[in-house]
């Protein structure tokens, strides 16, 4: 399953809008294409010029396998990059291709004890390691996810609260205020140093600061996974 697939075809199911500038992708999941929760992909257009810029962008996957569909977010802002716009015009049988899965920013140890910290956009990883714990009932030991939002916009609020509701040994918490969200971060740190894992999906200013924080209250760099998201670009 680890194994990197190159150009692989996905059609577009359709588009939907989970915040104000936040909107999610959904396309058919091609069979034997596989990733495992917290993964990403390398995306590109297949008939459409990307003049300005890049013309692929990574993103994570926010479903999982069992879903049977491939979904990725981002944020989409009023003047969006050429990449962004073209996005947005997709229609319904579109296609676009697909190289992955990629990365390691997945659940290491669901024996011990986590917490899992997601800014933003930075959420579209965490949907899927929820999801999965969720779906596939998976045995964890104190996993606790702090989904931060300065503006109070939160995606997937529904099958986020499912999978808390009714997962054991899962908590999940929505903050609206950065300070807040710094000082849970803190008293957590403080209280499990190393007898915990700690997981930051943000942009990469916000990874870098709190993994600073984390090493500043003596938690070791081996038992801290970053995934510098950048699905706001």
């Amino acid at each position: 399953m680890t194994d990197i697939k190159k150009n692989v075809e996905i059609t577009l199911k359709e588009i939907k809008q989970e915040t104000s500038d936040v909107y999610s992708f959904i396309f058919n999941k091609p069979e034997n294409f596989n990733w495992k929760p917290g993964q990403h992909g390398v995306f590109k257009f297949t008939d459409r010029e990307i003049k300005e810029g890049k013309d692929f962008r990574i993103f994570s996957f926010a479903s999982i396998n069992e879903e049977d569909i491939i979904l990725f977010s981002t944020r989409i802002v009023d003047e969006p990059s050429e990449f962004k716009k073209n996005l947005l015009e997709l229609k319904s049988g579109d296609v676009m291709t697909v190289d992955g899965p990629m990365g390691k920013f997945t659940i290491k140890d669901y024996s011990k004890p986590s917490l899992v910290m997601a800014g933003g956009i930075g959420v579209t990883p965490i949907r899927a390691l929820v999801k999965d714990i969720h779906h596939n009932g998976v045995k964890t030991k104190d996993i606790k996810v702090l989904y931060s939002d300065d503006r109070g916009e939160f995606a997937y609020t529904d099958t986020l609260k499912n999978a808390r509701d009714n997962s054991e040994g899962l908590d999940l918490v929505f903050i609206s205020d950065r300070n807040e969200f710094t000082d849970k971060i803190d008293a957590y740190a403080k209280e499990n140093q190393n007898n915990s894992l700690y997981y930051i999906s943000g942009t990469p200013g916000m990874t870098s600061f709190f993994k600073e924080k984390l090493t500043g209250f003596g938690v070791d760099q081996e038992n801290i996974i970053t995934d510098s998201f950048m699905g706001y670009e």
